[in-house]
């Protein structure tokens, strides 16, 4: 059987994107028409798990269009909230083909009745528990309408990643997982409505993967890894045990982490074992806003202290910094970029908070009527101000967001934080360096297309959509 594996995307700003080849993409910066970083595990994670007698395309569309004439009996779409009117665009195309169309991801976990009139099957939670099941219906063509599992993914033996299918045009190519979930419950988070429980793989299955490069890949795709864990250091002893069997293979790696977990012990671990770049959702500055977002374990008094402790390890730190929650003062906001220049943040990145469906956001703004009219998952790329703020006008909040993301990103700043990179070693330096030079140009050219849309619209709430121009989206070539 032939099958594609499609992790959907498409560029912030841009609802209306439907591949690098329509017209709408003709306007989009260079800067937003990629996001050739470092790729998703989904893709090549899914693949590994279908027969391998099965002939399966992986394509990310970070990277490349998905080719509509694919010869293939079935395409697996993976999406996100805000992909998800993309994603439905191209369950219709296939689906009208002949083609089998199944859809799993986040969003179809949350809301699989938006997908129910365009695919064949939707997939609700983890793939693994339900796959057999759904590869032996696909076989037999008889798929049901959904699929749900109802317990969480036995992780002690997930199979080898199909990194032979990687599209190589990502930086770094190799991506990992170690654990799966979150232990804290943050409002605007879907793990708060998606209560897994906090799982650990085997350390060495995750090294057995960590080993298993294709030789065709250079050096840097070969010397860099990440993983893709939510929260990889929430389990200390294992984080500890994980970080002393990486150390030996001499990589340089990236995770994403809670705040609460560095301490002196962890970050000293961290940078004997290579990790030379870790992603850390500080979120605000303002405690209240972490209060109302039940963030507790961010402590914005330990911030700077926590980040030191980093830097004295060789480890750099990228974080976002979620701009209009309910905490948040026109003054702060004024402030916001000097105030996470002082701290030490390597790489800052600026971001509306996404009231994703489902979540106790979504829930809690809802219920204030705060939350625009028409189909909101157009605006979920933390570009677009899809709700009421509650301390300042959505005008004051989009124009906040703009110059946030210009005046973090000048050239006098960029350079500060690149040379303090380059304090923290060489290859701490070289890594913070590339970082910053390639999200430059995309946070300006994010605050540059907002303010452009923003001029085009004329007063909010023009960033809601009606229901005649979600058709209109939907529909674009």
């Amino acid at each position: 059987m032939r099958v594609a594996v499609i992790v959907v995307w498409r560029p912030k700003n841009f609802p209306e994107w439907n591949g690098r080849s329509s017209d709408a993409a003709k306007r989009i910066p260079r800067a937003l028409a990629d996001d050739a970083a470092t790729p998703p595990f989904t893709g090549v994670h899914l693949a590994a798990l279908f027969p391998r007698d099965w002939e399966v395309t992986v394509v990310h569309e970070m990277v490349r269009d998905v080719d509509l004439d694919l010869d293939v009996h079935a395409v697996f779409l993976s999406t996100m909230d805000f992909c998800a009117p993309h994603a439905r665009r191209l369950a219709r195309e296939f689906r009208a083909r002949g083609v089998r169309v199944i859809v799993g991801g986040l969003h179809p976990t949350l809301n699989p009745e938006y997908f129910f009139d365009v695919a064949d099957a939707v997939v609700v939670g983890e793939a693994e528990p339900v796959i057999h099941r759904l590869i032996t219906d696909l076989k037999s063509d008889c798929l049901e309408k959904l699929y749900r599992a109802e317990q969480p993914a036995d992780l002690s033996d997930l199979p080898v990643p199909r990194y032979d299918l990687m599209e190589t045009s990502f930086r770094s190519p190799m991506s990992y997982e170690a654990t799966r979930g979150c232990p804290f419950a943050c409002s605007y988070c879907v793990l708060s409505t998606i209560r897994l429980p906090f799982r650990r793989r085997p350390i060495p299955n995750v090294i057995r993967d960590v080993q298993a490069i294709p030789p065709g890949w250079n050096w840097s795709q070969r010397k860099y890894i990440a993983f893709w864990d939510n929260n990889l250091g929430a389990d200390r002893r294992y984080f500890r045990e994980l970080c002393e069997a990486i150390a030996p293979l001499k990589r340089i790696w990236g995770t994403q982490t809670s705040i609460d977990t560095i301490t002196p012990e962890s970050a000293k671990l961290m940078g004997k074992a290579g990790c030379r770049f870790v992603y850390i959702g500080l979120e605000s500055l303002a405690q209240e806003s972490l209060r109302g977002s039940n963030k507790r374990h961010n402590q914005v008094s330990e911030y700077r202290e926590r980040i030191q402790l980093l830097h004295d390890n060789g480890v750099l730190i990228m974080s976002i910094f979620l701009v209009g929650l309910d905490g948040d003062t026109m003054e702060y906001l004024r402030d916001l970029p000097d105030l996470v220049a002082d701290l030490g943040v390597d790489l800052p990145v600026f971001s509306f908070a996404a009231p994703i469906d489902g979540t106790p956001f979504h829930r809690q703004l809802k219920e204030a009527g705060r939350l625009l009219p028409g189909d909101i998952n157009f605006g979920l790329d933390g570009a677009h101000l899809v709700y009421q703020p509650k301390n300042l006008s959505a005008d004051e909040l989009e124009m906040a967001l703009v110059e946030c993301l210009r005046r973090a990103n000048t050239p006098w700043r960029v350079l500060r934080r690149v040379a303090r990179g380059m304090k923290a070693g060489l290859w701490p330096g070289v890594t913070n360096a590339g970082a910053n030079i390639f999200y430059r140009p995309h946070q300006r050219a994010l605050a540059q297309t907002g303010l452009e849309r923003m001029r085009e619209r004329g007063p909010w709430p023009g960033n809601g959509y009606s229901k005649a121009e979600e058709t209109a989206i939907e529909c674009a070539a």
